[in-house]
Formats: structure tokens, sequence, C-alpha cells
């Protein structure tokens, strides 16, 4: 890589979207001055963000009280219905907020330090880190740890009183200290001599707490802690051991609207005059808005892959001096492996070294991502039958991201979010594994901010993933495909293998959204049939629409016949009934007016060897249509009239399966899990699904392989 790709300061980026995080951190800093006032015995409030690369929280912690004084009252009084007693006293620790030096802490630096007898000494060790902070800070130089020994002697009344003096502090002002990388004292076991439990383990995280619970007692002094580690594990110990309170900084990846003010708001000190990141990136035919969609479609919004990739653009920007950024250009220079391991560097580690663990469960949580499955903070992933680990962590451990989300409840749930950068890195790790593969190139196919807003789409999903894992591999003793050969002899007759390279993408209608402007198109028109089948005679592929109210099937694919000129259109329409109440005769007769009926008028009219066929895959029949159809699959073909309203077209067939059969094919528990998950909500978490579910959804599919 030439040198002027090594730089990464091309430009000064401004902090943004982390008004919910300066909330929260105020009001557990404010909670931590009220217990200290009103209780000598009162547990510690600590902001904790435990998060992997890239998720803003160093730059967060050393912008945190320039995000304060620009939030005004909102960084703490709110709209909340307090009295007026209570808002002046907001006020006045605001006030007083404002006025507080920020000591910034690495705990990189932290090692063992003379002197001799204390060596091994983590107290002493984090103390005299805190007073050397203090000292560079101020312009001092680092002080001689023997001399700070005899001075502080691990009082922290004396610590306190010699970083205030250094600092040149009043004895009232505020001391916020950051500490950050707290993850290196998952490495440090052999440095210092902890305390060990009964049955000979040591828990490193809560004799750090520990210490900060001490100085915790001392007045004005508050403590923020940032870094890479387990966080859920060193929240529940220093509950119980260290008897701290360490409340969750999200630090979520940023959505659209925060990037276009993030390209609106940067300067670039490379270009003369420091003019805006946007007016460097964008011309008249290429908008901020444009460029921060596809940013956010390549990074997930996480902002230290964002701003690496800002800072990639600005580089080619600046080596190539007429470049003109356009969709095309930048898919182009951002798709290079140069760019990519640019951006991911920080991770490559990791993603190459994933335990064989880690990687079964790397299709669960490409999963919970796909089909965005909520899950709770407290979250149990069993390892084995010995080991348990918190999906919270897990998602930072396999260098995920997780995104919150507030429901309807105000209760705070998590996602999985794998941005597209990363996509290739982990299919190198998984290139055997056809699910896997499959998983993670449907991930990367769909829009980052598209939501499966039906319920039926996890449904949807598992059977478009069974049927192609069916068609890869052909297996002879599949149920499914054996009963719908038993009732048309027109799919017994067909055949269809995907290539390597196909694979399960969503309705073109996606990229017709990207490509047309002003009025995006989000469904199917009645007329559009013939181009839609010409393009699946065309690709190998099974498509999903876009929309759940589409004009078409759930799911659409094409089987070969014997001869290059056969060919049965099918489509599959997806009923996913989580009631008691199941999918009736006029539903059915309307999935076939919609599908049957103008492909037949628009192209086997047209193309006499093609068939077209609609299969009614449903969770749950009506009475009416079971004792109809009694409780067994069954085919109408030509000629045949359903529920006495539909005539079937020449060469169509309508297959509505039975519940039994639907249930075989999915997994009669899978079902059942899915239909008491979805009942009251539209987008349940993976608690009410069952994270033992999921990855029974993984099992079963990977039955096909």
């Amino acid at each position: 890589m030439s040198s002027v790709f090594q730089r990464q300061d091309m430009y000064d980026s401004v902090v943004v979207d982390r008004e919910q995080d300066v909330v929260l951190t105020t009001g557990q800093l404010y909670g931590l001055q009220v217990r200290r006032e009103v209780d000598r015995s009162f547990k510690p409030v600590i902001p904790f963000a435990p998060h992997l690369f890239g998720s803003g929280k160093t730059r967060f912690v050393k912008s945190y009280l320039e995000l304060v004084k620009s939030m005004g009252e909102r960084a703490l009084i709110g709209p909340e219905n307090i009295s007026d007693y209570e808002k002046d006293r907001r006020r006045s620790f605001l006030d007083k907020l404002h006025e507080t030096i920020l000591l910034y802490v690495d705990l990189t630096d932290l090692e063992p330090t003379n002197p001799i007898e204390e060596k091994r000494n983590l107290k002493w060790a984090v103390h005299y880190l805190l007073f050397k902070s203090a000292c560079l800070k101020s312009g001092q130089g680092q002080p001689d740890p023997d001399e700070c020994y005899n001075v502080l002697q691990l009082r922290t009344t004396v610590l306190v009183k010699r970083i205030r003096e250094v600092l040149n502090m009043r004895s009232n002002q505020f001391l916020l200290v950051a500490f950050d990388e707290v993850g290196v004292l998952d490495e440090s076991y052999g440095d210092f001599d902890f305390e060990t439990t009964q049955d000979g383990r040591v828990f490193p995280y809560n004799d750090f707490f520990g210490i900060i619970r001490g100085l915790c007692k001392q007045h004005n002094v508050f403590f923020i802690v940032v870094g890479k580690s387990e966080g859920l594990n060193i929240h529940n110990n220093a509950i119980s051991v260290s008897r701290v309170e360490l409340t969750f900084t999200p630090l979520s990846p940023l959505e659209k609207h925060s990037i276009i003010e993030h390209l609106e708001k940067s300067s670039s000190f490379m270009f003369t005059g420091s003019p805006k990141v946007s007016q460097i990136l964008c011309h008249q035919h290429f908008s901020t808005s444009e460029l921060a969609e596809l940013l956010l479609e390549l990074t997930g919004g996480v902002p230290g892959l964002l701003v690496k990739a800002i800072n990639y653009l600005l580089q080619c920007r600046l080596s190539q001096d007429h470049l003109l950024l356009s969709k095309e250009s930048f898919w182009m220079i951002m798709n290079d492996s140069i760019v990519t391991n640019y951006c991911v560097d920080p991770l490559l580690p990791r993603l190459s070294s994933l335990s064989e663990t880690r990687q079964r469960l790397l299709k669960m949580l490409t999963l919970l991502a796909l089909y965005h499955i909520r899950f709770e903070l407290d979250e149990l992933v069993h390892l084995s039958s010995t080991c348990a680990v918190f999906l919270f962590d897990l998602v930072t451990d396999m260098c995920f991201y997780r995104r919150l989300i507030v429901d309807e409840n105000h209760q705070e749930l998590y996602e999985v979010l794998i941005p597209k950068l990363l996509i290739r890195y982990i299919e190198q790790s998984v290139n055997n594994d056809r699910l896997e593969w499959l998983l993670l190139q449907t991930l990367k196919s769909q829009p980052v901010e598209f939501f499966y807003e039906s319920k039926c789409r996890v449904f949807e999903g598992l059977v478009a993933t069974m049927f192609y894992l069916h068609f890869c591999y052909h297996p002879t003793d599949s149920l499914m495909f054996s009963t719908l050969g038993q009732l048309s002899s027109v799919w017994d007759e067909m055949n269809l293998k995907f290539s390597s390279e196909s694979t399960a993408y969503y309705m073109k209608s996606i990229h017709y959204t990207r490509s047309t402007s002003e009025v995006e198109r989000t469904t199917f028109g009645i007329n559009d049939w013939k181009k839609i089948v010409e393009e699946m005679l065309e690709f190998e592929k099974i498509y999903i629409p876009f929309e759940p109210t589409s004009r078409s099937p759930d799911i659409l694919f094409k089987l070969h016949g014997r001869t290059s000129e056969q060919n049965l259109i099918v489509g599959i329409a997806c009923k996913g009934r989580w009631s008691l109440n199941g999918i009736r005769w006029n539903e059915i007769v309307d999935e076939a007016c919609k599908f049957l009926q103008p492909v037949h008028d628009q192209v086997v009219t047209v193309h006499p060897t093609f068939h077209c066929m609609l299969v009614i895959m449903s969770t749950k029949l009506s009475t009416s249509v079971e004792t109809d159809l009694n409780h067994s699959s069954h085919c109408y073909s030509f000629g045949d009239r359903v529920a006495g309203v539909f005539t079937i077209p020449l060469n169509c067939e309508l297959i509505i399966l039975s519940e039994s059969d639907v249930e075989n094919f999915i997994g009669k528990d899978i079902l059942s899990s899915l239909r008491s998950a979805f009942k009251s909500t539209d987008n349940p978490h993976s608690r009410s699904i069952g994270i033992s579910t999921v990855q029974e959804m993984v099992l079963s599919l990977s039955k096909y392989i």
C-alpha cells in the first residue's frame, strides 16, 4: 500500500448522535453524587461501555464534557415530570459539570511498578497510573514511583488531593476520570496478586472495581469506564462482589441522518480552506444523502468503520486530483481488498482466529442479524452442558456489534449487527460451510436498514433457505419433495440444481428502489410478470419479495424440464398464521388470482411448454379448508374450480399443503415456538422465540447440506 494510504488523520470528525448516551451517563454521574451525599455506605454508580473496536467509546469519553455543554439542560433535566426543587438541584449539578476537569487514563499503560514491596499490587499500580496521567496532563512529566509511594502510600484521600494540586483544581471542582481500554485486565493474570476465590480462581475486574469503589467515596470524583471486555460477566460480578452498580452505555451505531450530519459538519484539513467532507466527496450528481446511504450499507453505521471508510475516500480524492465520486466509483473503491483491509484491520486477527465452538455459533448469530431477532441483556447461550456465555458478550467476542432498540414498552433490547465490510473475511473462514455462506450472502444482499415488519418473514426465510439447500444437494429422502412429486406430475418431471455461485437473493424490487428516483418501486404491478419471469429464466435464484404486501408470492423460483424449452415457474405463498384463525378459502383464491392468472395470461400463453405452480404453505388452515381437503395436501390442475370461485388456467396448478406436511418440513417444535413468539408481537426477541429454537433452526437447516 502506498504511503498516502497509511494516513488516518485526513479530517477532524465530529461526534454526532450521542444524546442518548450523554443523558444516560450524566444521569448516572448525578446518581453517584446524590447517593454520596445521602449515605456513606452507598453503592457507587459507574457508567460502563464494554464494546469492541469502532463503537466510538474513546471518542465519546474524550468528547463527553463538550457534548454535555452543547446539550444544555437536556443532558440531565429533560422533559421529566420533576419538582422545581429537583430541577434546581440538577441545574446546579450541570453548572458544576460544565467546569469539570477530565482526566483520561489509558489502562494499556497499567503495569507492575516499583517500589519492590508493592510491585504486584494492583491498587498501587492504579493509583500510580492515575497520578502519572495527571502529571502528564499538566505538563510536569512522569513522576518517580518511589517518591510517589512515599507520599501516597495507597491512601485515596492523599491521592485525590495530590491530583487536584497537580491539575490546579479547587476542592469543590468536579474531577471526572475516564478509564479506557479496561479489557487489558483480561491479559493481566500473571502481573498482579489478585484476590483468589476458594476454588483458586481470580477475577481481575472485581479487584479493579473495588479500587474504584474506594475512590468514589472521595468528594466530587466521578468515573467512566470503557474498553473491550466481556461486559455482562463483569457487570454481574461487580454487583455481587465489588459492590458497585455498572450501567451500560449503549454507544449504538449511527443511523443515516447522523451520518449526513457527520459528513456536513466534519472538515478536512488536507485540502485548502478546510472544506467540509461533504463538499469534497459529493458533487451535483451525488448527494450527501446518497453517500450517507452507501456508507451506512457498507459499515452498518459503526463509527470506527465509518471514519476509516471516509478517510480512505478522502485519501483517494487527494491522490487522484480530479476524482469525482459517484455511486459507481464509490462501490469500485470500497469493494477493493485494499480498502476493506484498511477499514477492518483491527478486527482481522480476531476474525481469522475464531474457535471451532465460535464458528458453530456463527450461523445462529447470522440468523439473529438476518431476521433482526432481538435479545435481552442477560440472555444466555449454552456452548456445552457445562459452559454458558451471555449473548451480549458473545456478539463482542465474535467481532460483531450490538444495536440498542427501545421497544414500545420502553424495554431495552439488542440486535446483532454484522457490518458488510466484515462479511468478506467471515466468508473466508466458512467457505466449506454451505449454510453459513448462504446466510451471509443473503445478509449481504439486503440493505442494512431493511427490516422484517411482517410476522411471516422468519417463516418465509426458513422455507426459502430449506428449498435452496434441497436444490443444491438433491436429497433423495426429502419428504416435502416426495409429497410435491406425488401431488403433481409436472413437478415430478422437473429438475433444478443451483450453480455454486447462486444464492437466495431478495426480489429485484429492492434494487429497483435504489435506481428509481422520486417514486420508489416497492411492489410489482399486475402487468410486470413477463419481465419478472424472463429474469427468473436467466438467473438461477430464489427470490423473496421486499414488501410483505407485494402482489407476488412470498418466494419465487423456477424448475427446468427434461428439455431446455420446459420450465416450471413456482410461487410459494407462506401464510404464517400464529393465532387460532387459519387461512381461509377466500385468501387462497386471492393468492391464486394475483399470481396464476396474470402469469398464465402474460407468459404461459406465449410459451406453451411453460407451466406455473402456486404452493400454499400455511402454518394454520381454517377448519373449513382442512375439512374440505380431508386433512391432507391437495393439487388442483387445469379446469378444477377452487372453492367454486376460481378456475385453474391451462398449464397451471395450485397445491395446498396440509398442516402436517408443513410441520414435517419445517419442524413441529420450531413452528410451535414461532407461533408462541409471534402471536402477541410483530418483532419478538430471542427469549420469546427461544435461543434453543434458533439453534434448532440451524440444526434443521444443516440437515439439508
